[in-house]
């Protein structure tokens, strides 16, 4: 029997939720080339999570009920992360799908920050620069298509980073005092309320076996991936765990190049190596807490 410790066990859930999320980015672009559209993708995604985890909650159980120094921060992060992802889908509309994943990548930067000034973390040399790395790895990984520029699309992007950042730092908060599990049930819940009224007419499936498959597996990478994310939330700082996500667009890049036979130019290469040997020299760089 593995015997991992809390924090081990924190950095291989958020290593898991860095390979899911990256997963479903390639088995969207089959979704929508076969006719889907964005807001369908996330509505399968909450509605589909929505019942798996209230089912296992039943299973096993567990009460639905959210103790009340809870529920606040709890309506707050379902409000701010499909608040979030709306708006990354509403960059995309207008920005190249790079410029708004950099914009978005961000938020390490953000939860970093916020640690250093709260206190929580010491600023340090190593610290910073291991942060710095990732986004110029990032950067670099990004650099092979051309990058549209729009206010509107930046900002919406900017928009959906702030609200990154926030999940990760009131997640860090509120998952140790909470079942992982119960949190992501009302999370995607409240999604699902917000995203419904935005559904009218919005609605394309594809007819496709291929497309309806990417879609399956998008909601099963998704369905792993944010139940992961909260299990990593309740055993990791918010800084540590928003840095290990850095490898969700470089686990995109290379399923695209296997999956969609996408190339790398030698600086996206360079990059995801960059990005790749940074998070391996974070896991074993301790952080000094204040």
């Amino acid at each position: 029997m593995f015997n991992l410790s809390k924090r081990n066990s924190g950095m291989v859930f958020a290593l898991v939720t860095a390979c899911g999320l990256g997963a479903i980015t390639t088995q969207a672009k089959i979704f929508y080339s076969d006719g889907g559209n964005a807001l369908s993708l996330m509505l399968a995604r909450f509605a589909v999570s929505t019942i798996v985890f209230g089912l296992l909650l039943l299973i096993r159980r567990d009460s639905f009920r959210v103790a009340a120094n809870n529920r606040i921060a709890l309506i707050a992060l379902g409000i701010v992360w499909s608040g979030a992802m709306i708006c990354y889908l509403m960059a995309v509309e207008t920005i190249s799908v790079s410029l708004a994943v950099l914009i978005l990548y961000f938020y390490p930067l953000l939860v970093l920050a916020y640690a250093i000034f709260t206190r929580h973390l010491k600023p340090s040399a190593g610290l910073i620069t291991l942060f710095c790395a990732a986004f110029i790895g990032l950067y670099m990984t990004l650099s092979g298509t051309e990058m549209t520029l729009n206010v509107n699309g930046i900002l919406f992007a900017s928009l959906a980073s702030c609200g990154a950042a926030f999940t990760f730092i009131c997640g860090a908060r509120v998952a140790p005092s909470m079942s992982p599990l119960l949190m992501t049930f009302w999370i995607n819940a409240l999604g699902l309320l917000l995203i419904l009224p935005m559904m009218i007419d919005k609605l394309t499936l594809p007819a496709a076996s291929a497309g309806k498959l990417a879609l399956s597996l998008a909601t099963v990478f998704y369905l792993v991936a944010i139940l992961s994310q909260f299990e990593a939330l309740a055993r990791l700082p918010a800084a540590r765990a928003a840095f290990l996500l850095n490898l969700e667009p470089v686990v995109s890049i290379l399923l695209a190049q296997l999956v969609l036979n996408e190339t790398l130019s030698n600086v996206q290469l360079s990059g995801v190596i960059l990005v790749i040997s940074v998070v391996i020299l974070s896991l074993r760089f301790k952080p000094v807490t204040a």
